[in-house]
Protein backbone atom coordinates (compact mmCIF):
# COMPACT_ATOMS: atom_id res chain seq x y z
CA UNK A 1 0.00 0.00 0.00
CA UNK A 2 1.19 3.49 -0.80
CA UNK A 3 2.51 5.43 2.19
CA UNK A 4 0.33 8.36 3.19
CA UNK A 5 1.55 11.81 4.12
CA UNK A 6 -0.24 14.28 6.36
CA UNK A 7 0.66 17.80 7.27
CA UNK A 8 0.62 21.49 6.42
CA UNK A 9 1.19 22.52 2.82
CA UNK A 10 1.86 25.97 1.40
CA UNK A 11 0.19 27.26 -1.76
CA UNK A 12 3.01 27.94 -4.24
CA UNK A 13 1.18 28.61 -7.50
CA UNK A 14 -2.32 28.93 -8.88
CA UNK A 15 -3.57 29.33 -12.43
CA UNK A 16 -7.03 29.89 -13.84
CA UNK A 17 -7.48 27.25 -16.55
CA UNK A 18 -11.22 27.38 -17.33
CA UNK A 19 -14.45 28.94 -16.11
CA UNK A 20 -14.36 28.93 -12.27
CA UNK A 21 -11.60 26.31 -12.50
CA UNK A 22 -8.05 26.56 -11.16
CA UNK A 23 -4.91 24.48 -10.89
CA UNK A 24 -3.41 24.81 -7.41
CA UNK A 25 0.12 23.67 -6.55
CA UNK A 26 1.16 23.04 -2.96
CA UNK A 27 4.44 22.20 -1.34
CA UNK A 28 3.88 18.61 -0.25
CA UNK A 29 6.46 15.87 0.09
CA UNK A 30 4.86 12.84 -1.48
CA UNK A 31 6.74 12.23 -4.72
CA UNK A 32 5.10 10.79 -7.81
CA UNK A 33 3.62 7.81 -5.97
CA UNK A 34 -0.09 8.55 -6.40
CA UNK A 35 -2.12 6.24 -8.63
CA UNK A 36 -4.60 7.81 -11.05
CA UNK A 37 -7.89 8.00 -9.21
CA UNK A 38 -6.42 8.41 -5.74
CA UNK A 39 -7.32 11.59 -3.90
CA UNK A 40 -6.44 13.87 -1.00
CA UNK A 41 -8.42 15.38 1.84
CA UNK A 42 -7.60 19.09 1.82
CA UNK A 43 -8.70 21.40 4.64
CA UNK A 44 -8.98 24.98 3.39
CA UNK A 45 -7.44 26.30 6.60
CA UNK A 46 -9.85 29.22 6.88
CA UNK A 47 -11.26 30.43 10.19
CA UNK A 48 -14.81 29.24 9.48
CA UNK A 49 -15.21 26.09 11.56
CA UNK A 50 -18.02 24.69 9.42
CA UNK A 51 -15.71 24.17 6.45
CA UNK A 52 -14.85 20.46 6.24
CA UNK A 53 -11.86 19.02 4.36
CA UNK A 54 -12.48 18.75 0.64
CA UNK A 55 -11.81 15.49 -1.26
CA UNK A 56 -9.73 16.44 -4.32
CA UNK A 57 -8.52 14.02 -6.96
CA UNK A 58 -4.78 14.29 -7.53
CA UNK A 59 -3.93 15.94 -10.85
CA UNK A 60 -0.19 15.32 -10.59
CA UNK A 61 2.55 15.07 -7.99
CA UNK A 62 6.33 15.08 -7.87
CA UNK A 63 9.22 15.58 -5.47
CA UNK A 64 8.00 18.19 -3.01
CA UNK A 65 4.77 19.25 -4.77
CA UNK A 66 1.22 18.19 -5.52
CA UNK A 67 -1.32 19.65 -7.99
CA UNK A 68 -5.11 19.78 -7.82
CA UNK A 69 -7.73 20.94 -10.32
CA UNK A 70 -10.41 22.82 -8.36
CA UNK A 71 -13.76 23.93 -9.75
CA UNK A 72 -15.55 26.39 -7.49
CA UNK A 73 -18.73 24.81 -6.15
CA UNK A 74 -19.16 26.29 -2.69
CA UNK A 75 -17.48 28.01 0.25
CA UNK A 76 -14.72 25.48 0.74
CA UNK A 77 -13.57 25.34 -2.87
CA UNK A 78 -13.81 29.12 -3.16
CA UNK A 79 -11.66 29.51 -0.05
CA UNK A 80 -9.03 27.32 -1.71
CA UNK A 81 -8.86 29.23 -4.99
CA UNK A 82 -9.03 32.67 -3.39
CA UNK A 83 -6.26 31.98 -0.87
CA UNK A 84 -3.06 34.03 -1.15
CA UNK A 85 0.17 32.43 -2.29
CA UNK A 86 2.04 31.19 0.74
CA UNK A 87 -1.11 30.42 2.71
CA UNK A 88 -1.34 27.02 4.37
CA UNK A 89 -3.77 24.12 4.16
CA UNK A 90 -3.57 20.63 5.61
CA UNK A 91 -3.36 17.68 3.25
CA UNK A 92 -3.77 13.94 3.78
CA UNK A 93 -2.74 11.95 0.71
CA UNK A 94 -2.80 9.68 -1.19
CA UNK A 95 -6.08 8.02 -0.26
CA UNK A 96 -8.28 5.33 -1.78
CA UNK A 97 -7.88 2.76 -4.52
CA UNK A 98 -6.79 4.11 -7.89
CA UNK A 99 -6.61 2.63 -11.38
CA UNK A 100 -4.13 -0.28 -11.39
CA UNK A 101 -2.45 0.36 -14.74
CA UNK A 102 -0.14 -2.64 -14.23
CA UNK A 103 -3.08 -5.05 -14.19
CA UNK A 104 -4.41 -3.38 -17.35
CA UNK A 105 -1.07 -3.47 -19.16
CA UNK A 106 -2.18 -5.92 -21.85
CA UNK A 107 -5.54 -4.30 -22.53
CA UNK A 108 -6.59 -1.71 -25.09
CA UNK A 109 -7.85 1.28 -23.10
CA UNK A 110 -10.36 4.01 -23.89
CA UNK A 111 -10.57 6.89 -21.41
CA UNK A 112 -13.86 8.80 -21.01
CA UNK A 113 -14.07 11.90 -18.81
CA UNK A 114 -16.66 14.55 -18.08
CA UNK A 115 -16.13 17.84 -16.26
CA UNK A 116 -13.65 17.66 -13.37
CA UNK A 117 -13.67 13.90 -13.89
CA UNK A 118 -10.86 14.59 -16.33
CA UNK A 119 -8.38 14.77 -13.41
CA UNK A 120 -7.81 11.06 -12.65
CA UNK A 121 -8.04 10.07 -16.30
CA UNK A 122 -5.61 12.75 -17.35
CA UNK A 123 -3.12 11.39 -14.81
CA UNK A 124 -3.82 7.89 -16.19
CA UNK A 125 -3.18 9.17 -19.71
CA UNK A 126 0.13 10.70 -18.62
CA UNK A 127 1.26 7.51 -16.92
CA UNK A 128 0.34 5.44 -19.97
CA UNK A 129 2.32 7.76 -22.25
CA UNK A 130 5.31 7.49 -19.91
CA UNK A 131 5.07 3.69 -20.18
CA UNK A 132 5.08 3.88 -23.96
CA UNK A 133 1.55 2.54 -24.38
CA UNK A 134 -0.88 5.46 -24.74
CA UNK A 135 -4.63 4.92 -24.53
CA UNK A 136 -6.33 3.98 -27.80
CA UNK A 137 -8.64 6.98 -27.40
CA UNK A 138 -9.07 9.67 -24.75
CA UNK A 139 -12.41 11.48 -24.81
CA UNK A 140 -13.26 14.52 -22.70
CA UNK A 141 -16.52 16.44 -22.52
CA UNK A 142 -17.77 19.62 -20.89
CA UNK A 143 -20.82 21.82 -21.16
CA UNK A 144 -19.11 24.59 -23.17
CA UNK A 145 -15.66 25.46 -24.59
CA UNK A 146 -14.92 27.79 -21.67
CA UNK A 147 -15.21 24.79 -19.32
CA UNK A 148 -12.35 22.92 -21.02
CA UNK A 149 -9.03 23.32 -19.12
CA UNK A 150 -6.98 22.87 -22.27
CA UNK A 151 -3.64 24.06 -20.92
CA UNK A 152 -3.70 21.34 -18.29
CA UNK A 153 -2.73 18.81 -20.95
CA UNK A 154 -1.15 21.16 -23.51
CA UNK A 155 2.34 19.88 -22.70
CA UNK A 156 1.43 16.64 -24.46
CA UNK A 157 2.17 14.33 -21.54
CA UNK A 158 -1.46 13.35 -21.46
CA UNK A 159 -1.63 12.49 -25.14
CA UNK A 160 -4.30 13.76 -27.53
CA UNK A 161 -7.83 14.28 -26.23
CA UNK A 162 -10.98 14.23 -28.32
CA UNK A 163 -13.07 17.15 -27.06
CA UNK A 164 -16.88 17.18 -26.90
CA UNK A 165 -19.11 20.05 -25.78
CA UNK A 166 -22.88 20.31 -25.41
CA UNK A 167 -23.01 23.90 -26.62
CA UNK A 168 -20.80 26.27 -28.59
CA UNK A 169 -18.91 23.75 -30.72
CA UNK A 170 -18.03 26.24 -33.44
CA UNK A 171 -14.28 25.75 -33.04
CA UNK A 172 -12.82 23.24 -35.48
CA UNK A 173 -11.40 20.78 -32.95
CA UNK A 174 -14.61 20.44 -30.91
CA UNK A 175 -17.32 17.83 -31.40
CA UNK A 176 -20.93 18.79 -30.63
CA UNK A 177 -22.68 16.40 -28.28
CA UNK A 178 -21.98 14.06 -25.40
CA UNK A 179 -18.83 12.08 -24.66
CA UNK A 180 -20.86 8.88 -24.93
CA UNK A 181 -21.25 9.60 -28.64
CA UNK A 182 -17.48 9.68 -28.91
CA UNK A 183 -17.28 6.41 -26.98
CA UNK A 184 -19.72 4.71 -29.33
CA UNK A 185 -17.56 5.76 -32.28
CA UNK A 186 -14.35 4.66 -30.59
CA UNK A 187 -15.71 1.17 -29.89
CA UNK A 188 -16.30 0.62 -33.60
CA UNK A 189 -12.52 0.44 -34.10
CA UNK A 190 -11.69 -1.05 -30.69
CA UNK A 191 -14.42 -3.56 -29.95
CA UNK A 192 -12.38 -5.36 -27.26
CA UNK A 193 -11.30 -2.22 -25.37
CA UNK A 194 -11.54 -1.72 -21.63
CA UNK A 195 -13.13 1.60 -20.66
CA UNK A 196 -11.95 3.84 -17.81
CA UNK A 197 -14.47 6.54 -16.91
CA UNK A 198 -14.93 9.41 -14.48
CA UNK A 199 -17.46 12.23 -14.48
CA UNK A 200 -21.03 13.08 -13.52
CA UNK A 201 -23.14 10.13 -12.39
CA UNK A 202 -25.49 10.29 -15.39
CA UNK A 203 -22.54 10.18 -17.76
CA UNK A 204 -20.97 7.17 -16.03
CA UNK A 205 -24.31 5.35 -15.92
CA UNK A 206 -24.57 5.84 -19.69
CA UNK A 207 -21.02 4.50 -20.11
CA UNK A 208 -21.92 1.42 -18.05
CA UNK A 209 -25.01 0.80 -20.18
CA UNK A 210 -22.89 1.01 -23.33
CA UNK A 211 -20.32 -1.37 -21.87
CA UNK A 212 -22.97 -3.91 -20.96
CA UNK A 213 -24.54 -3.74 -24.39
CA UNK A 214 -21.22 -4.14 -26.20
CA UNK A 215 -19.56 -6.52 -23.72
CA UNK A 216 -16.73 -4.16 -22.76
CA UNK A 217 -15.27 -4.03 -19.26
CA UNK A 218 -15.78 -0.69 -17.53
CA UNK A 219 -13.79 0.74 -14.62
CA UNK A 220 -15.30 3.75 -12.83
CA UNK A 221 -13.77 6.40 -10.63
CA UNK A 222 -16.75 7.54 -8.54
CA UNK A 223 -17.34 11.13 -7.48
CA UNK A 224 -19.09 11.17 -4.11
CA UNK A 225 -19.53 13.55 -1.20
CA UNK A 226 -17.10 12.61 1.59
CA UNK A 227 -16.74 13.77 5.17
CA UNK A 228 -13.68 11.99 6.52
CA UNK A 229 -11.91 10.23 3.64
CA UNK A 230 -11.19 7.24 5.89
CA UNK A 231 -14.36 5.16 5.77
CA UNK A 232 -15.53 6.23 9.23
CA UNK A 233 -18.40 8.66 8.62
CA UNK A 234 -20.08 6.38 6.04
CA UNK A 235 -21.22 9.35 3.97
CA UNK A 236 -20.07 7.81 0.68
CA UNK A 237 -21.34 4.23 0.81
CA UNK A 238 -22.37 2.24 -2.27
CA UNK A 239 -24.00 -1.18 -2.54
CA UNK A 240 -22.04 -4.16 -3.81
CA UNK A 241 -23.60 -6.03 -6.71
CA UNK A 242 -23.87 -9.43 -5.03
CA UNK A 243 -25.66 -8.76 -1.75
CA UNK A 244 -28.08 -5.79 -1.53
CA UNK A 245 -27.23 -5.45 2.17
CA UNK A 246 -23.47 -5.35 1.69
CA UNK A 247 -22.06 -1.84 1.36
CA UNK A 248 -18.60 -0.34 0.99
CA UNK A 249 -17.26 3.19 1.21
CA UNK A 250 -16.08 5.00 -1.89
CA UNK A 251 -13.27 6.73 0.01
CA UNK A 252 -11.71 3.53 1.35
CA UNK A 253 -12.62 0.63 -0.93
CA UNK A 254 -12.79 2.97 -3.95
CA UNK A 255 -13.09 5.41 -5.54
CA UNK A 256 -12.15 3.08 -8.42
CA UNK A 257 -14.43 0.07 -8.96
CA UNK A 258 -15.08 -2.26 -11.85
CA UNK A 259 -18.69 -1.57 -12.79
CA UNK A 260 -19.68 -5.20 -12.14
CA UNK A 261 -18.59 -4.87 -8.49
CA UNK A 262 -21.21 -2.31 -7.47
CA UNK A 263 -24.89 -1.48 -7.88
CA UNK A 264 -24.41 1.68 -9.87
CA UNK A 265 -27.29 2.09 -12.29
CA UNK A 266 -30.49 3.58 -10.91
CA UNK A 267 -32.53 0.51 -11.80
CA UNK A 268 -30.18 -1.67 -9.72
CA UNK A 269 -30.57 0.28 -6.50
CA UNK A 270 -32.73 -1.55 -3.93
CA UNK A 271 -35.87 0.31 -2.86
Amino acid sequence: MTDRRYGPALLRAKESVARETWVLRYDFEMGSVALPGQFAMVHPGCDELFVLPRPLSILDAGDGWIDFLVKVAGRGSRALVEADLGSAVRILAPLGRGFDLDSLACETLILVAGGVGVVPLHLAARRLVERGRPARRAIFGARAPEDLPRQVWSDGRGGDWELWVQEGAEEGDLHPGLVTEGLERALVDAADATILACGPTAMMQAVVRIGRRTGNRVWLCLEEQMGCGAGVCRACVVDLSGDPGQRVTVCREGPVFESSEIRFLAEETPA
